[in-house]
């Protein structure tokens, strides 16, 4: 029963701070890390965040899940965003 609520906390955690870091990897300035660098992580934390809020949002009953899978997902389609449109490439 430990792995179980173990597991439940990792998928709910991914959910809900993977979609804020990953947005937050957006306002970070490049002279800290490499602009590649941030664009792929921040776009990889953001797609974890997105699956899983996803599953979330449609195989949990109940009201307090389906919200904050829906904050994961609202939050880390706002970084892909940030990082598609808004980034400057270089």
């Amino acid at each position: 029963m430990e792995s179980l609520a173990l597991l439940a906390t990792l998928i709910i955690s991914l959910t809900v701070l993977g979609g804020p870091i990953s947005l937050a990897l957006t306002f970070l300035p490049q002279r800290l890390l490499p602009l590649a660098v941030i664009k792929v992580l921040a776009f990889l934390i953001a797609l974890i965040a997105v699956f899983f809020g996803i599953a979330l949002v449609v195989s949990v009953n109940s009201i307090g899940a389906r919200i904050m899978g829906s904050f994961g997902v609202i939050t880390a389609a706002t970084a892909i965003y940030r990082i598609i449109k808004v980034i400057p490439k270089k």
